[in-house]
């Protein structure tokens, strides 16, 4: 398939980069929906304005959702079935599986969750498939309030002491792993039908290298965290310590496991999906 011509539907695309494209979009929504879920859980924060920022964020989140839910109504009508409304269905980075323990939790997916999704969001800032092209801006915009808001977390938490310090660092590790491979398996049949389209402008490993060199400076340089992440004394480029093992990696879900969000969570994302809000919402 030529990377200069332009998909304006599903119909366009040959039936593997259809379902990869579909796929990844339905992994954006979850991810999405399930980090605006647990932004709006922290009305509680340390500090007024971040409460307030918790729910500035969880509101994009859930409009960002909204704009990839929306592109599927397409794929399902090209021929993909609708998933069944069951945990074991819901593509959602797993971190996000359940409620976080504290304060610490929520900026380390502040930090590399979100920042891992723009990451992967900036890919297909020129897509060849124009309904996504046309959505990026808009979101990335939202998005640099999000780093912003993550950055400024970071380095006061790290800031505060030895203690502080240490626990925000294995907040970060819980989910650093499971993150990077959330950016997508090297060599899978998925990302070389994107990259192969020009829906997606580089593979997994490409995304891999953005994100580091991104918040290498800020974790190790700025934040003194001690996380597997280095810079090349010769190259100045920044590389990764951490070795990551596919065994049951699932490509189209880029998840591990296949249990899906919690019960509780779950009885949320269906009070969302039949706008039942929740008293408070």
């Amino acid at each position: 398939m030529s990377r200069n011509r332009e998909f304006s539907t599903p119909h366009d695309l040959d039936e593997p980069t259809r379902q990869a494209l579909y796929d990844l979009f339905l992994v954006l929504a979850d991810t999405k929906h399930l980090l605006g879920l647990r932004y709006g859980e922290w009305l509680g924060a340390p500090a007024i304005e971040a409460s307030i920022a918790s729910v500035a964020m969880a509101q994009d989140e859930f409009g960002h959702a909204r704009l990839f839910y929306g592109l599927l109504r397409e794929f399902h009508e090209a021929g993909i079935p609708e998933r069944e409304e069951v945990p074991s269905e819901y593509r959602n980075f797993e971190g996000l599986d359940r409620v976080w323990d504290s304060w610490l939790d929520f900026i380390a997916a502040n930090v590399l969750v979100d920042g891992a999704l723009s990451v992967q969001i900036e890919s297909l800032q020129n897509s060849s498939y124009v309904p996504v092209r046309r959505m990026v801006a808009k979101i990335l915009q939202e998005e640099a309030f999000h780093h912003q808001h993550a950055r400024g977390w970071l380095l006061r938490l790290a800031r505060e002491g030895a203690k502080p310090k240490a626990e925000l660092e294995k907040a970060l590790k819980r989910i650093w792993e499971p993150l990077l491979q959330w950016l997508g398996r090297p060599g899978s049949e998925h990302e070389r039908a994107l990259v192969e389209a020009g829906i997606q402008d580089t593979d997994s490993e490409g995304l891999r290298a953005r994100f580091i060199e991104r918040f290498g400076p800020l974790l190790i340089e700025e934040a003194g965290l001690d996380l597997p992440l280095s810079s090349d004394a010769i190259t100045g480029q920044w590389v990764l310590g951490t070795a990551l093992s596919w065994e049951d990696w699932d490509d189209a879900f880029r998840r591990r496991s296949r249990t899906g969000p919690d019960p509780e969570t779950f009885r949320q994302i269906e009070s969302f999906r039949k706008h039942e809000y929740p008293v408070g919402s």
